[in-house]
């Protein structure tokens, strides 16, 4: 099984393009995870500018299977004195996969300073019970990359409101930048419109966005709240949030989620 940080480590190319092969023990059905590709667009504009400052806002629209070889092209769109936005593709063959809009900005001094939603006071990780229930048989593919603990909220096909709130780690994730990680967890989860539905059935992001805030560099557990705000026609409006251990509210993530069921 090969972990993220041994993903990063194949990728090859130069300047403005990158090109990694997509791991079967990835694969969400017949696209790599969502959270893994934009994980690996970021890379990319990493690799294509080294001396960038952290990433404080990313857009991402997944517009097709992500499979076999892919090839993400990068296009600097500006570049300040503090911040600079980037766009980046994945090509999947001769599919358009996955588009990003990438914004790193330095920080900056300012006399505005609040944090209005600070973590949920919550058991820890070894203390809380394992997110499915007993007897429950893990899909293969990107669910072996995870280990989720039960906060509360509820579990797909459970019925109730549609929230799911847990403890989220990488099985392994180690060779990663703690700035990425975030990504990689915040596609780890079920959606949340899952707990409504009756029976098992697809589920797709179409388009994703998450803003950083605190400096990112925790690794290990995580905290994850992710709640279903809307649903019809096929389609569930959600948002997440997610702290460190340390409290820390590092990220938040709004997705719309095409349902199939």
């Amino acid at each position: 099984m090969a972990t993220i940080g041994e993903i990063l480590a194949d990728c090859t190319g130069t300047g403005m393009e990158t090109r990694v092969m997509a791991r079967p023990e990835w694969m969400q059905g017949r696209t790599l995870l969502g959270g893994l590709t934009a994980l690996l667009q970021v890379h990319a504009a990493q690799r294509a500018f080294p001396d960038l400052p952290p990433l404080r806002s990313a857009q991402f629209a997944f517009s097709g299977p992500a499979v076999e070889e892919l090839v993400f092209t990068c296009e600097l769109l500006r570049r300040g004195k503090n911040s600079a936005v980037i766009s980046v593709d994945c090509r999947s063959g001769e599919t358009l996969a996955a588009r990003a809009l990438l914004t790193f900005a330095a920080p900056r001094p300012s006399t505005v300073v609040h944090d209005l939603k600070p973590a949920p006071q919550v058991i820890p990780p070894e203390e809380a019970p394992g997110f499915h229930r007993p007897g429950h048989t893990r899909a293969s593919g990107f669910p072996e990359n995870f280990e989720l603990k039960r906060l509360g909220g509820r579990r797909p096909l459970e019925g109730g409101d549609c929230e799911i709130y847990i403890w989220s780690r990488l099985v392994d994730d180690s060779g990663i930048d703690p700035g990425l990680i975030p990504i990689a967890l915040g596609d780890g989860l079920p959606p949340a419109a899952m707990v409504q539905l009756r029976d098992r059935a697809p589920v797709s992001t179409m388009t994703w966005s998450m803003d950083f805030f605190h400096p990112v560099a925790a690794r290990g557990w995580h905290i994850l709240r992710s709640v279903s705000e809307q649903a019809a026609d096929g389609y569930s409006l959600q948002y997440t949030d997610i702290w460190d251990a340390e409290g820390r509210r590092v990220a938040v993530a709004r997705q719309m989620v095409a349902v199939f069921g």
